[in-house]
């Protein structure tokens, strides 16, 4: 029996069906989106009113303190856990929270954030339950996210014989979660751009973070990097300093700044130009202020047996930013030296 044009059983009607269910999805994808613009006018008009030149600084400049890389899970937002505000950390999200030596997204995020914002800290955040990490666990093919995914079992490889003593499955992959999140830690440590910026600056500052989906808790993670600079710095060529200690206080970090800029640039064996040395200092902003610089410099030309003199002891100037005891310590080397 052949159907009729009117039967609503008539394969002639169903293009106008579908043609009118996608037409209803269309209009439902729009109204979620347009939901999301209200949401928007309401923040907006909130800011405004609680601070009103809250939008005009935002958009003069950001000064983030904190490089965030975590989770791309909708479950983590990084300023909603940590409560800062829109300006404060400089965000970089993907599957399961890796920095891999090959993603130019991640590295140029941390190149921006590390040379170009000077952000303090670095924080890596995982979080108990990661999807990726349930994926890398389970031995299956998942296409380009294999891949991916792959980071992560050669994080299980390398913790093989710790991992193994674990009993349960759930123990193991919240484990797993926080020797991922060392690792990534342990991958930014092993950047150039930020072993160089650290020895220079004293920072970026490496933090891991686990976040506990059922409590909300976000906790620190213990990692040695000393101990990792000392087993591994044959290997990795890691920090090219004299010693494997970071230098870490501001009056450290000043000294020897001046002595690389020195380097090299001497006049003579132990003197250097005023002009040459002001203008470095002075690009150098983050660890030398004007005030400083200019005190630097007027230190060293009283010591001079001519204070107009072009050129000035480079030592005088090292001093001038030592600590009490770092100059007395010296003397008494010199002594030792006659």
């Amino acid at each position: 029996m052949v159907p009729s044009p009117q039967s609503p059983r008539s394969p002639l009607r169903l293009p106008h069906l579908q043609a009118r269910q996608r037409t209803q999805e269309m209009l439902a994808d729009s109204l979620a989106i347009q939901s999301l613009l209200e949401n928007n006018i309401r923040w907006r008009n909130k800011k405004k009113r609680s601070d009103a030149e809250f939008f005009e600084r935002m958009a003069e400049k950001q000064t983030p303190r904190y490089l965030w890389i975590g989770c791309s899970d909708s479950r983590v937002p990084a300023e909603e856990v940590t409560g800062l505000h829109p300006g404060e950390m400089f965000v970089h999200r993907n599957v399961a929270n890796l920095v891999v030596s090959n993603d130019i997204s991640s590295l140029s995020v941390i190149q921006f954030a590390v040379e170009k914002l000077q952000v303090r800290d670095i924080i890596v955040c995982g979080h108990y339950g990661c999807g990726g990490v349930q994926a890398a666990m389970e031995n299956k093919t998942l296409g380009l996210l294999d891949n991916w995914l792959r980071n992560i079992r050669d994080v299980c490889r390398l913790y093989q014989p710790e991992l193994v003593k674990i009993s349960t499955e759930k123990e193991r992959s919240r484990r797993i979660v926080e020797l991922n999140i060392i690792e990534q830690c342990l991958n930014i440590f092993k950047i150039n751009m930020v072993q160089n910026h650290q020895l220079k600056y004293g920072f970026p500052r490496i933090h891991g973070l686990v976040y506990d989906l059922h409590s909300g808790e976000l906790r620190e993670l213990s990692i040695d990097f000393r101990g990792y600079l000392r087993r591994f710095q044959g290997i990795y060529r890691l920090h090219s300093a004299p010693t494997d200690d970071i230098p870490r206080s501001r009056t450290q970090l000043q000294v020897n700044m001046v002595r690389d800029i020195v380097n090299g640039n001497e006049e003579e064996e132990g003197r250097i130009s005023v002009r040459f040395l002001t203008r470095m200092l002075k690009k150098e902003n983050v660890l030398f202020s004007e005030s400083e610089v200019e005190g630097c410099i007027a230190h060293a030309k009283t010591l001079e047996r001519d204070p107009r003199s072009p050129f000035i002891n480079v030592e005088a100037v090292i001093q001038f930013f030592m600590e009490p005891d770092e100059v007395q310590e010296n003397s008494d080397d010199d002594e030792d030296n006659e």
